[in-house]
């Protein structure tokens, strides 16, 4: 497989095209709530949701500007909280199914197994019959020897077609400081009674089931899937991402170093970061990350407004949005993120060490491999590298770059 070299100019100039659709999105956003109309009835349920989105929109502006200045560490590690964000939103505004767990610890191993068995059999009775109070039990994967029932999202008893994701409840009433701190640690006015310290005790450990269940990095996987916002393959892609960019988060030996040109060269005593500048490739995969998420988070809200009963929402006004986040896919292909598909470069890369000559045959080309059959490449910088260039194979064919 031979590389022909690209210029740096023109991943410059790319990374600037990147940037325009980005802020073009956010002015979009910016206009787009004057073009909603609000029915008969206002539900406040969708400003809340649109005012939890404007702070992720004011978090993606902060990563164009650190963009902007070179900070291109910082510009990557702010994209992990806007990833994080964007997958707790898909569910605030998707999420319709939620769980309860019971605690079933008590049991055997073999007494558990009978217990979920009996309450499978009794749930498929009573749907048999027309009496569902819940979709379906299961073991929960995140604890032993837990059963979780399976419900349908929270119903408005005046509007039984109307349901509220579970996790819009969840976001709104968790404080980190009730889950992790002990108010006897800490300066008081006066000492609380037992009873009180009791109750505070209790409100720390419901903030803590809520965290563990519903708003931990690892729920909010679990909750994905449950609603099928997600499949197997779309958490593989996910944790690849969310694994890479928390390498800028938290402290990560060399993660910054990286993404500079000669990062192997150490000229000592003391900078602002160091001399050699961001690599293009880095500076343009933080502009494509900030890109797709504005675009996940503005279609997510585009999504709930339009499918919003008419007597909340009479006119969504989506589609210079919908026009805008549409094309990110069209127009950078190359950057495979959570939901558009693969590459043309993962597909050749594919055909090189995994297909054979019959499949080549019935393919005709790299570029129909079947996206079912393309693994994601989990090393981000470096495969983003490989698919900017251009690759030519005796067997395969000819890839050209992306970005000329």
């Amino acid at each position: 497989m031979n590389k022909s070299n690209g210029e740096v100019g023109v991943l410059g100039a790319e990374t600037d095209r990147v940037n325009r659709l980005t802020r073009a999105m956010i002015t979009e956003y910016g206009e787009w709530g004057s073009k909603i109309s609000v029915g008969e009835v206002q539900q406040g349920m969708y400003d809340d949701i649109l005012d939890f989105l404007n702070f992720r929109i004011e978090t993606a502006e902060s990563c164009l500007i650190l963009a902007d200045n070179r900070k291109t560490s910082d510009a990557l590690g702010l994209n992990r909280s806007l990833l994080e964000h964007y997958l707790l939103f898909m569910l605030i505004c998707r999420g319709t199914k939620f769980f309860r767990l019971q605690d079933l610890t008590s049991l055997t191993s073999g007494q558990f197994k009978a217990r979920l068995a009996e309450e499978q059999e009794q749930l498929r009775i009573r749907q048999s019959e027309g009496e569902v109070s819940y979709l379906e039990v299961r073991k929960y994967r995140r604890a032993t020897r837990h059963l979780m029932y399976v419900f349908e999202g929270l119903k408005d008893r005046e509007d039984p077609g109307f349901i509220v994701p579970i996790h819009y409840f969840h976001f709104q009433e968790f404080r980190p400081d009730v889950m992790r701190l002990d108010n006897e640690d800490y300066f008081q006015y006066y000492k609380h009674e037992p009873e009180t310290i009791a109750a505070l005790q209790g409100h720390r450990d419901e903030a803590k089931l809520s965290y563990r269940h519903y708003l931990s990095y690892e729920a909010l996987l679990q909750c994905l899937e449950l609603n099928e916002l997600v499949d197997a393959a779309t958490i593989a892609r996910i944790e690849a991402h969310y694994t890479f960019l928390g390498q800028f988060l938290h402290p990560t030996h060399n993660a910054a170093r990286s993404l500079h040109d000669r990062d192997n060269y150490h000229m000592g005593g003391t900078s602002v970061g160091i001399r050699q500048p961001y690599s293009e490739v880095a500076n343009l995969l933080a502009a494509l990350y900030t890109c797709y998420v504005v675009a996940g988070l503005i279609e997510e809200a585009a999504g709930l407004i339009e499918n919003a009963p008419t007597k909340y929402i009479s006119q969504a006004g989506t589609e210079d949005a919908r026009a805008l986040t549409g094309s990110v896919a069209d127009q950078f292909p190359y950057f495979w993120f959570l939901f558009n598909d693969p590459p043309l470069y993962d597909r050749f890369n594919y055909c090189i060490h995994h297909a054979t000559d019959d499949e080549l045959t019935e393919w005709g080309s790299y570029a129909n491999v079947p996206k079912d059959r393309v693994p994601f490449d989990q090393h981000i910088y470096n495969h983003l590298k490989s698919a900017l260039g251009g690759w030519s194979n005796a067997r395969c064919g000819v890839y050209s770059p992306p970005v000329q």
